[in-house]
């Protein structure tokens, strides 16, 4: 584990094996399901002991949520903070693990932000990663939902500039072996089993040095659902389409974020379904332009390339297309308010009374 000073303070961050630099305090919450949750804590950042009969060790009830904070001008706010606790809540839900009370959790990530201050970078307009994670805790084995659970979350360092330069394009690799998800399933939530599995399918793909997989629906392998983990969207005829969400794909925060803000740009959006085959055919017509995918992390992320079985589809000479940069440029100067936040998508941080 690697320790650095914070900013000449007396604070240490962690560090993980990627060289993320995590804060010095977490905010954390109990729940039983007698009493229902506990009143949040602000602890020191440090490892959590955990019974091994757990039953999150063996049984999957796994559930995160991840934001964005930023720091502009000597203010702080989350981008979209009740939409991300909204989405949290719906995978809980599906988990059959206990709903967070929204207000509450606002409330302990207000203090936990404000105590974290220092964890921004000096030049003040910078951005740290929030990671809430919730998983069951009672020891006991048998396949049955958990009684107790705990709630995490903690914060962490993202690479200097990331929400101003656009990222490098991505070559992606067609999978139609592997599925995600399935209607029924829970690939809609953020439950941990989701990410799992899908780690044989990225390696394969990277060992033939692409960097991420396109997903085709479970029943078919006919219609393209996500991008790895991120929503995907594509430029056919000057018309951005993004699959319908259809109980397979994650409804992002950042996908709907672009769906209205492309419409305020004036541009024609479409949700529905879209086959790989169609994908294939508008490239041949010259009609497909540009690709791109969206995640909280790093907002939008145009693809370079496509290959499904023997074919490979260059977009847009391996560079972003004008209305990915558009879109990236208006967004991203929403979350850092040089651009007007006419839908009030910034939650801003208050000084907390200490919990």
């Amino acid at each position: 584990m690697n320790n650095k000073t914070l900013n000449k303070s007396t604070s240490v961050e962690r560090s993980d094996e990627s060289e993320s630099q995590f804060g010095n305090k977490m905010l954390c919450l109990s729940y039983e399901s007698t009493t229902g949750w506990s009143s949040p804590q602000i602890k020191p950042y440090a490892p959590i002991t955990i019974s091994p009969s757990a039953q999150c060790l063996h049984y999957g009830q796994t559930v995160f949520e991840d934001m964005i904070a930023f720091n502009i001008n000597h203010s702080t706010h989350i981008f979209k903070l009740h939409a991300h606790l909204e989405k949290f809540n719906t995978s809980l839900k599906r988990i059959e693990m206990p709903e967070v009370e929204i207000e509450s959790l606002i409330s302990g990530i207000n203090q936990l932000i404000n105590d974290e201050q220092e964890f921004f970078q000096n030049d003040n307009n910078s951005s740290i990663y929030i990671r809430t994670v919730m998983f069951a805790s009672e020891s006991k084995l048998g396949v049955s939902k958990s009684e107790t659970y705990e709630l995490i979350t903690f914060i962490s360092s993202l690479p200097t500039n990331s929400n101003y330069n656009l990222p490098s394009p991505l070559k992606v690799y067609v999978e139609d072996n592997y599925v995600k998800s399935v209607p029924g399933g829970a690939g809609y939530t953020q439950f941990g089993g989701n990410y799992a599995s899908s780690y044989l399918a990225t390696l394969n793909a990277s060992q033939l040095g692409y960097d991420q997989v396109l997903w085709l629906d479970g029943i078919n392998r006919n219609y393209i659902q996500e991008i790895g983990n991120m929503n995907v969207f594509l430029v056919i005829n000057n018309q951005i389409i993004t699959p319908s969400l259809n109980g397979s794909i994650v409804p992002g925060i950042t996908r709907q974020s672009v769906i209205e803000l492309a419409a305020d740009l004036g541009y024609q959006v479409t949700e529905r379904q879209i086959s790989i085959k169609e994908v294939f055919e508008s490239y041949k017509e010259g009609k497909l332009t540009e690709i791109f995918c969206t995640n909280t992390l790093h907002t939008i992320t145009p693809v370079s390339e496509i290959k499904y079985n023997e074919d490979i589809l260059t977009i847009n000479n391996h560079s972003a297309g004008s209305i990915t940069q558009d879109l990236f440029n208006t967004y991203t100067s929403i979350q850092n308010r040089t651009l007007p936040d006419k839908h009030n998508w910034n939650y801003s941080i208050e000084e907390a009374v200490k919990i």
